[in-house]
């Protein structure tokens, strides 16, 4: 069973093997982590049981990667 307490540390070990953490700089990965653990923010909003609270924080991540410039785009970032 998933500790609900842990949810934010679980999402963001899986998010950082993902092609879209890859291609943010270290200072976006940065700003993104400390977001997402001292904001409070994301505690009002992340609430509930594990699956409700990861359920939560897959909005945030893609809202976060759209104000970096991804829209659903395969080859964001890509150097030509």
């Amino acid at each position: 069973m998933k500790v609900k307490e842990n949810v934010i540390q679980d999402y963001l070990e899986m998010i950082k093997k993902s092609w879209t953490w890859a291609k943010l700089t270290d200072e976006e990965k940065e700003c993104f982590e400390k977001f997402l653990t001292y904001h409070p923010m994301v505690e009002e909003a992340v609430k509930g049981n594990y699956r409700q609270r990861w359920n939560s924080l897959d909005p945030i991540y893609h809202a976060f990667l759209m104000g970096c410039g991804y829209h659903n785009q395969l080859n964001w970032r890509e150097n030509n």
